[in-house]
């Protein structure tokens, strides 16, 4: 027998004879509905007002089940995006066009100067040959959009994304966008505006059943539509379409368009509060926070505010290529992420960093590290999922620790964290909802794996969450999981499926909380020591490579 199979084993006897462990969430596959060769989470329908004011702790205290009166939303993929069908540019850095400009070439240039991966040659190989096929090629569908077994396409779409369910509370209604034979990015919302639909490029990001948020474009007159264009900010309702004006620089500066994207907001009781990007002088995407005067956007005058060192040229360098907030909930936290240069890489990578923002007033980025908690560390790359109104914060981070720059990619994993308390949170009953849920997560940040880790060898033992995009005051989490049917060898994060022999599958989940208190617990995954002599294992592409899947991982200049 193999030591490796040895090790495996009694990693398997000694869980078994442990007490069994119920997690703190239950792992739901979703039926799609459609036919896609891997299926990913990307959002979760909201929850009712009535059921969080009577259910502070959410699932976590009302039985949901299986989750059954939560949608999940997702979508398809049967090869990597070329660059993000979401993203208003390529990389979502990549203004001037230049490394697309450049077909295969540019793809690898773009990873050798702003990723630094020794396997750039692959990693470029598959994302050309999927931009090629949509550019060159056919129009075969790559992304086919689904809301748990009903398939979400517009008239005429060819690849449909769904960014986000409308705000409107219970709502089931969808916003993203679609590309056609003429046009990469049409917007759907729960709200029809005559004039989105003339723009050149449109994307729709996130909606209240009133006022719908995202981004316009505006043609160059060279090329097509897929290539040379400025985007701005946006907002509309069923009457009107307002686009945010630049914070700083022209609508083309030599061969960079400027760029901005509003992505998420909430209204108050005195003001409209948008989160997104905007283009600043020497057209750097910045970070930003935009401020209406009033709680009707499409007569108050507009404010925006750069989130201070989250800047393109944060500490007098271009430190960044890009930044961008991602979420906002009702306390005024703000969410996102910068990608940090591939010219001044950090510990060992030139990461895509997450940070917070508690006061919106004075906005200032706090980048998770070492100080967040265990699975936090200095220079830690990842993506934001987004963040609920009990300041719960979800989505992936690196798992691993070592060099990727001339190396390889991190491998990477969903995480959670419960933020707490802030400064805008002032009623009791809030404060004691919120301090009431992060004690159940030990008030500290973690990899969702070792949250649904149940002791046993089948069941939640045959998910690993891969990535966590989205989170409802009920505690449902919309993710995607990589599964081995029947469980993997062992509860370890790295335990092998089948002895490394399994056929292992993306799938959309969805996480949720286990009501009965009694049946909870926290059993943290043990690492194996044979990770390292892993092989066989028929992983796709997506389980390999899922870090640049949705183009979310940005830009060493050019």
């Amino acid at each position: 027998m193999s030591s490796k199979l040895q090790l495996t084993t009694l990693a398997v006897l000694v869980s078994a004879a442990l007490p069994a462990q119920a997690a703190l969430y239950k792992v739901v596959e979703v039926t799609p509905g459609v036919s896609g060769s891997e299926y990913y989470g990307t959002a979760i329908q909201p929850s009712p007002i009535a059921d969080n004011t009577t259910f502070p702790k959410g699932c976590f205290e009302k039985d949901c089940g299986l989750g059954t009166d939560y949608k999940l939303a997702g979508e398809t993929r049967d090869r990597p995006d070329g660059f993000s069908y979401r993203e208003e540019v390529p990389f979502a850095m990549d203004n001037s066009f230049g490394y697309i400009e450049d077909d295969y070439d540019g793809f690898e240039d773009y990873c050798f100067f702003q990723l630094g991966y020794a396997t750039c040659e692959y990693w470029a190989s598959d994302r050309w040959s999927s931009w090629s096929n949509e550019t060159y090629g056919s129009d075969t569908p790559n992304s086919l959009a689904f809301i748990e077994g009903t398939a979400k396409a517009p008239a005429g779409a060819i690849n449909t994304v769904i960014n986000s369910f409308s705000k409107a509370s219970g709502s089931v209604n969808t916003i993203g966008n679609y590309s056609t034979s003429s046009k990469r990015n049409e917007v759907f919302s729960d709200v029809a505006n005559a004039d989105i639909l003339t723009k050149p490029q449109s994307r729709a990001w996130a909606s209240d059943g009133t006022y719908v948020v995202g981004s316009t474009s505006t043609k160059s007159g060279v090329g097509d539509n897929r290539y040379y264009y400025s985007s701005s900010p946006a907002i509309w309702d069923a009457s009107n379409l307002i686009s945010i004006a630049r914070a700083g620089g022209s609508e083309k500066d030599g061969d960079y368009y400027s760029q901005g994207s509003m992505r998420d907001f909430y209204i108050d009781t005195t003001a409209f509060y948008g989160v997104g990007y905007n283009n600043y002088n020497d057209q750097h995407m910045n970070a930003t926070i935009f401020v209406a005067s009033s709680t009707d956007p499409m007569t108050a005058t507009w404010s925006q505010k750069q989130i201070s060192g989250a800047e393109v040229d944060a500490g007098d360098d271009n430190t960044n290529t890009n930044s961008v907030a991602t979420n906002i909930n009702k306390n005024l936290v703000v969410v996102g992420q910068a990608k940090r240069s591939g010219s001044y890489p950090q510990n060992g990578a030139a990461a895509n960093r997450l940070f917070v923002v508690e006061n919106v007033n004075s906005p200032s980025a706090h980048f998770f590290d070492g100080t967040d908690g265990s699975i936090f560390f200095n220079g830690v790359g990842g993506e934001m999922g987004g963040i609920n109104n009990y300041n719960e914060i979800v989505g992936r981070i690196d798992s691993e620790n070592h060099r990727e720059y001339d190396g390889k990619q991190r491998r990477q994993r969903a995480f959670i964290y419960p933020y707490g308390l802030t400064s805008k949170v002032t009623d009791s009953t809030e404060q004691a909802a919120i301090t009431d849920r992060k004690a159940i997560f030990q008030n500290k940040a973690w990899l969702l794996d070792d949250l649904t880790n149940d002791g046993s060898t089948t069941g939640n033992n045959q998910y690993r969450i891969y990535d966590a995009t989205d989170i409802n005051d009920a505690g449902v989490i919309s993710a995607t999981a990589v599964m081995c049917p029947g469980g993997y060898d062992s509860t370890a994060h790295n335990a092998y499926c089948d002895d490394g022999n399994g056929d292992e599958t993306v799938v959309a989940v969805k996480l949720v909380p286990i009501v009965d208190e009694a049946q909870r617990n926290i059993e943290p995954r043990i690492y194996e020591s044979t990770a390292s002599e892993r092989q066989g294992a028929g992983l796709g592409f997506g389980a390999l490579t899922l870090l640049g899947l949705f183009g979310f991982m940005r830009k060493r200049i050019k």
